[in-house]
């Protein structure tokens, strides 16, 4: 007589990934919504691209993005994440909400230059594939930013773009960077703790 074997399906994720993902998406949250005080013809400068970048590049494209995913839903249903501590739809779907949008493709593409971290290429070769996957996002964030800004406000797209985004790229370059540089600190300090996900490496 033989005993059927009963085995428990595996976790899809594990504990350690949604602890982790969560105290990433609560601090981006936080930095996110943050106000700096500098605007730039009138629009506020914010510290958004960094955290989203950071979620990319400490997460990986999948987890990265939807922890992107759920900051945006967050600010959506009310709770004030967005820059200066705003909220709600009338910031998702208004002038500037389309760099809201963009992030998800900033937090995929940064996520998916940190894959070529593991290749077998020279170190300063890995940087450069990073920010330039990044840098893709980021390019795409402000078309998107600079496209919904433009339908909303009756503007042509080259004159929101000269408004709303052109002022901003210097900083969101170095932003970029900055967030590749602490994200990969991060990374290395929960690797040698053994705190990193397998699912995150």
């Amino acid at each position: 007589m033989s005993e059927k074997v009963t085995t428990l399906p595996k976790q899809a994720v594990s504990i350690e990934t949604i602890v982790i993902v969560g105290i990433f998406t609560a601090l981006s949250a936080v930095i996110s919504a943050l106000p700096i005080g500098i605007k730039i013809l009138g629009v506020p400068a914010t510290l958004q691209t960094f955290a989203m970048a950071f979620l990319g590049f400490a997460l990986g494209p999948v987890l990265g993005t939807a922890s992107c995913g759920v900051y945006i839903l967050m600010g959506l249903i009310g709770l004030p994440v967005y820059n200066g501590y705003t909220s709600g739809p009338g910031v998702l779907f208004g002038v500037t909400g389309g760099f809201l949008f963009g992030f998800l493709f900033l937090s995929f593409l940064s996520g998916v230059g940190m894959k070529f971290t593991k290749k077998d290429y020279y170190p300063v070769l890995k940087n450069i594939i990073v920010i330039v996957f990044s840098l893709i996002g980021l390019v795409i964030c402000h078309l998107l930013g600079s496209a919904q800004f433009s339908v909303l406000c009756h503007k042509t797209f080259s004159e929101s773009f000269l408004l709303v985004s052109l002022p901003y790229i210097p900083k969101d370059i170095v932003s970029v960077i900055l967030a590749y540089v602490i994200a990969a600190s991060v990374r290395s300090a929960l690797s040698k703790a053994k705190l990193l996900p397998e699912s995150i490496r």
